[in-house]
């Protein structure tokens, strides 16, 4: 009778705490304390191979200025902004150098936004001929933040 009784109080014992654990992370869960892009900046740009986003901004008219470094090995030409439908525009530079510069910049959203909103993550493509090879490539890469 007493080990019944024992096995009792222990798995009772047990599963009070479980239960208290459960509902501390039911409610960390709640408020958000779980989420990734909590701990995460405001502002956030990458994803591209051959280059370096250095900083961006996109308006409250939905234009996006970028400025992204030449990681390539050499110089590239031609280097073309384009984001989904909108189109695209040519960077300025055209030519950087390697470790140089580069500002680009595109429209990528709506007009009239308010200043503070935040937009969804956005694909930025960039093509470019690297002057060594005289061959042409495609690097892809994302903005996401607010409106400034």
């Amino acid at each position: 009778m007493q080990r019944g009784q024992s096995a009792l109080e222990y798995l009772v014992t047990y599963g009070w705490a479980i239960l208290a654990i459960v509902i501390i992370a039911g409610v960390l869960w709640y408020f958000g304390i779980f989420n990734p892009s909590k701990f995460v900046g405001e502002k956030q740009c990458g994803g591209f191979s051959a280059f370096i986003c250095q900083d961006f901004k996109v308006n409250t008219s939905g234009w996006l200025t970028i400025v992204l470094n030449n990681k390539v090995g050499g110089q590239v030409t031609s280097a073309n902004i384009t984001t989904g439908t909108l189109g695209g525009w040519s960077c300025s530079p055209t030519n950087p150098a390697a470790n140089a510069n580069t500002t680009c910049n595109t429209r990528i959203l709506g007009l009239n936004q308010n200043s503070g909103d935040s937009f969804d993550q956005q694909t930025i493509t960039i093509t470019y001929t690297d002057s060594r090879s005289g061959i042409a490539h495609t690097d892809s890469g994302f903005v996401k933040g607010k409106y400034e």
